[in-house]
């Protein structure tokens, strides 16, 4: 339930600070951890910390990159 909030949350700040853009990255976010999440664990069976560690440097990266964009 508090993953659920803290999501809404994230997008609801994201279009209010970046519109459009920031949707875009907050999907873009989601995209690339639940990418790191889904090779985890397909290879290995589960996730561990240190998957989800790389998620959320992934996610970051994706959203950051996607917010660099010039549209």
């Amino acid at each position: 339930m508090l993953g659920l909030i803290g999501g809404l949350l994230a997008v609801f700040l994201a279009v209010a600070g970046r519109g459009v853009h920031g949707l875009a990255a907050v999907g873009a976010e989601a995209a690339a951890a639940g990418g790191v999440v889904f090779l985890a664990w397909r290879r290995l069976g589960g996730f561990t910390g240190d998957v989800l560690g790389a998620a959320a440097v992934a996610g970051e990266t994706a959203g950051l990159l996607t917010l660099a964009l010039r549209w």
